[in-house]
């Protein structure tokens, strides 16, 4: 069964969409701090919808009460940002067994710079971010340095999606939607959140 896409025609006035780390730091009273890096990180979504038409908020609420409140998973995008990189060739994933904050993949062109920090992409189902420029070497190869950790194990050979690269999410409670109370053609302000939805 596929994974619903939240609609994409009704974009939200304002949107946050960030990796939130799990990193720890402790601080003793001396300032002496120990920090721990550790996996976890994960995607986060807050968005804001002002004024949209009756229309789209019956679109919205259909699609947010049929998900069952947390129970259900959607493919989430980040209207706010673009990608600056060319992505060219046919990049996959290259090798088996690949896991944490790096990704090795081959088929780019050979001596470029396939994309500069800050471009995502998504593989199987979730999204991640280059934190280094990735440039290509004379076989067209590269290790990726990403956020967050790999949330699964790609198969060899597994493409990138950087067209549109979406993340894997679920709603935080079951209280996210709209309300129709005021019976009005215009839908004032309302919002809805979500994070990484990571299940077998």
């Amino acid at each position: 069964m596929s994974i619903p896409i939240f609609p994409r025609y009704i974009l939200p006035s304002s949107l946050q969409f960030k990796i939130i780390p799990n990193s720890m730091v402790n601080s003793s009273p001396g300032r002496v701090s120990e920090v721990w890096t550790r996996p976890g990180a994960y995607w986060v979504f807050s968005g804001t919808w002002s004024r949209i038409r009756y229309a789209d908020g019956r679109v919205l609420s259909n699609f947010i009460d049929a998900l069952d409140g947390s129970a259900g998973e959607f493919m989430m995008w980040d209207s706010t940002h673009t990608q600056l990189g060319s992505w060219a060739g046919t990049i996959v994933t290259d090798g088996t067994n690949q896991s944490g904050t790096v990704l090795s993949i081959r088929g780019a062109v050979p001596n470029t710079l396939i994309a500069p920090a800050g471009d995502r992409f998504q593989l199987d189902n979730y999204l991640y971010k280059l934190v280094e420029d990735a440039v290509a070497d004379q076989n067209g190869e590269c290790t990726l340095r990403i956020r967050p950790q790999l949330f699964t194990v790609p198969t060899d050979g597994t493409g990138l999606v950087v067209n549109d690269p979406m993340n894997k999410m679920m709603l935080p409670d079951n209280q996210q939607g709209l309300s129709f109370a005021n019976r009005k053609l215009v839908i004032q302000d309302f919002g809805i959140n979500g994070f990484t939805s990571i299940r077998p």
